[in-house]
């Protein structure tokens, strides 16, 4: 959902559903976006995430999560997230970036990093794009 800065947003959902896992198996799944902050300029909401499968030869996988999101209306945002996977471990991950007017056009930045689940591992990327309006 999309939770940007300004007037209160319509961010605050969930959702419950269930999946056929062959052979003979289900996965329960959901998620959550709960709004933590909503200011003029900026905004924080937070995401839940699970899923576990009954029956078949996968019965007891589970996964569960969460994510704190921040955006500014300068441009500036990031998050921070973990998930546990049952029987593999954790992996955690965090996520920053910013834009902004430079010249004619806009230059974005950003990058985030993680670990691989049940590892110390860390992984990551940096990127960033320049563009210019057409005239």
């Amino acid at each position: 959902a999309d939770c940007r800065p300004g007037s209160y947003p319509n961010c605050q959902d969930w959702n419950i559903g269930i999946n056929r896992v062959n052979p003979r198996g289900a996965v329960v799944y959901g998620h959550a976006n709960i709004p933590i902050h909503q200011g003029s300029s900026s905004s924080a909401h937070g995401q839940l995430h699970g899923s576990r499968v009954f029956g078949g030869p996968y019965s007891g996988a589970q996964t569960v999560g969460g994510n704190l999101n921040y955006q500014h209306n300068n441009g500036v945002h990031g998050s921070v997230g973990a998930t546990h996977t049952r029987g593999v471990g954790n992996s955690f991950s965090a996520s920053a970036g910013g834009s902004g007017k430079l010249g004619p056009g806009t230059l974005s930045v950003g990058g985030g990093a993680s670990t691989i689940p049940g590892s110390s591992r860390v992984q990551g990327q940096v990127g960033a794009t320049y563009s210019v309006p057409l005239p």
